[in-house]
């Protein structure tokens, strides 16, 4: 999206208890407590809102039945690179290479890397218009804590 500055974070996505898939995307990420959240329709507990712009790669999953096959070329070249994301993952401003090794990832991200700039999902929404002409403008936007 080139009209909105854009920012590289780090999605933590729980795959299930001390184990979190790592993926790094270009985001809007914009600092929402100072807003009136009751006129502008934010959750009264979000603190960032961040817009992340590749929905193509969302949530896709593949599942390959026949186990015999081996597969010749990388399977992101036909979804695009993939991402997933779910209420309570964590997200932090900036790339980071750190593996998540206790059940409070939100405690151990915050020491290192400061307060305001590690998120807990809170809300998803999904804005995804069907028309060619704004194609640019579908995202993903999450409600952060």
């Amino acid at each position: 999206m080139s009209d909105f500055p854009l920012q590289k974070v780090t999605i933590y996505h729980k795959v299930k208890d001390n184990e979190y898939e790592r993926y790094v995307k270009d985001v809007s990420l914009r600092n929402a407590s100072m807003l009136n959240k009751k006129n502008y329709g934010f959750s009264n507990e979000d603190t960032a809102i961040i817009r992340v712009f590749d929905v193509k790669g969302y949530n896709k999953s593949i599942h390959i039945k026949n186990t015999n096959s081996i597969l010749n070329f990388p399977l992101n070249s036909f979804l695009g690179e993939t991402w997933k994301v779910k209420l309570g993952d964590v997200i932090v401003n900036g790339i980071t290479e750190d593996e998540i090794s206790l059940n409070t990832p939100i405690t151990e991200l915050s020491k290192k890397y400061g307060k305001e700039n590690v998120f807990k999902v809170n809300s998803i929404n999904i804005f995804i218009f069907d028309d060619e002409d704004i194609e640019e403008l579908n995202h993903i936007k999450l409600g952060c804590v």
